[in-house]
């Protein structure tokens, strides 16, 4: 075909013109997008403005340029979410350290203040009733205080592990204030997620309680088992669909139900991808060896303590001895401080590990999701 042109304007035709001619009249304004033009031996006419070699370096305001793909949202292997993960941990270590103290100060306290519950007398042979507990204001304060700083502390996990991972240097006040905007959705979505899992971990556990209250039958262990495979099966199901509620609540705009849908299909997507590969198997793979990480190291640091602890007991009598004595004092000594010192500071130090990873693995399931 001819690379000969016609241009119809207003219902006269002009030409034939080739295209350099075509570029000088767009130049000089006589050739707009919405002049028809046609092919000479052609019988179809079309707008200008789709012919890409006349007006390739002009868009409408329609038809703005795409915004450029989100590098952070893309398919990761687990070497690069290790290499990752480590990068953000060690990049944002100190500012983690700061969110996290936000809840962590009130909950030593409240640690410290919280009375404690005496032990039954077991050398006696009979089970005495348990005395009444009564909470000083401070633990009640302090309760109010994390409930109310929670959701700051971990809207800020989130942006500060999401700035590292970009590469974004947002000023620590500039995180604070963003944490801030979230509060009302961090707090309605997280009271949400942990009220779901306190009522179907206690109702059916208070089923249960019950029904070895009334006596033990065939039914009733029957029954028994039944109650706790139904909990630890709606559990589950709860951690599935909740397994990225922080970073959608942290990152959306939208409410909490939004959020948790959210979270629920990318849990759920990449049904047909390797297993090692889904988001599902990959976030219950990251928190689990978190939460071993965290219990082998606990461990290893209430080691010593204990040691020290039970120098000079002999026998088993002179430990459930200690044990009571302990549980009725009425502060804490020296050698539990520096215990309970020890414990919060090693989960102080290990609540951001678990956040650098998720950021990962969240951006990980949104590419497989296709957002």
């Amino acid at each position: 075909m001819s690379d000969q042109w016609m241009v119809r304007v207003e219902g006269k035709e002009y030409g034939p013109v080739d295209e350099d001619e075509l570029r000088e009249w767009k130049t000089e304004g006589r050739l707009i997008r919405s002049n028809e033009v046609c092919r000479v031996g052609d019988e179809r006419w079309f707008p200008a403005g789709e012919l890409p070699e006349i007006f390739a370096d002009e868009t409408t305001p329609s038809e703005s340029p795409a915004a450029p793909p989100d590098l952070i949202v893309r398919r990761r292997t687990w070497r690069e979410i290790l290499r990752e993960t480590i990068r953000i941990y060690q990049g944002g270590f100190w500012r983690f350290m700061v969110f996290g103290l936000l809840t962590a100060v009130p909950m030593f306290v409240l640690q410290w203040y919280f009375p404690k519950v005496p032990l039954p007398d077991l050398s006696s042979g009979t089970m005495e009733t348990m005395p009444a507990v009564t909470v000083p204001p401070i633990c009640w304060l302090m309760f109010a205080l994390v409930i109310l700083v929670w959701p700051v502390s971990t809207a800020g996990f989130q942006y500060v592990a999401d700035d590292v991972l970009r590469g974004r240097q947002r000023s620590l006040a500039e995180q604070f204030a963003a944490a801030l905007n979230k509060f009302s959705r961090m707090l309605g979505t997280g009271l949400l997620v942990y009220a779901s899992y306190f009522f179907w971990f206690f109702v059916p556990l208070t089923a249960m309680v019950a029904l070895l209250a009334g006596g033990i039958s065939v039914f009733s262990l029957m029954l028994y088992l039944l109650i706790g495979a139904f909990m630890v099966y709606m559990n589950a199901r709860l951690f599935i669909n909740f397994l990225f509620w922080e970073q959608t609540a942290a990152f959306g705009d939208e409410g909490t139900l939004v959020a948790l849908r959210e979270s629920k299909e990318l849990a759920r997507c990449a049904p047909d991808a390797p297993r090692l590969d889904r988001p599902l198997y990959r976030g219950a793979i990251v928190a689990s060896v978190w939460l071993l990480l965290l219990l082998f190291l606990l461990v290893g640091v209430q080691f010593p303590f204990t040691l020290i602890r039970l120098s000079g007991v002999e026998n088993p009598e002179q430990a459930i001895a200690l044990m009571q004595s302990l549980s009725q004092a009425k502060t804490p000594d020296a050698l539990m401080i520096a215990s309970d010192v020890a414990s919060a500071l090693m989960n102080l130090i290990l609540r951001p590990l678990l956040a650098a990873a998720f950021i990962v693995v969240y951006y990980d399931a949104k590419a497989r999701l296709g957002r």
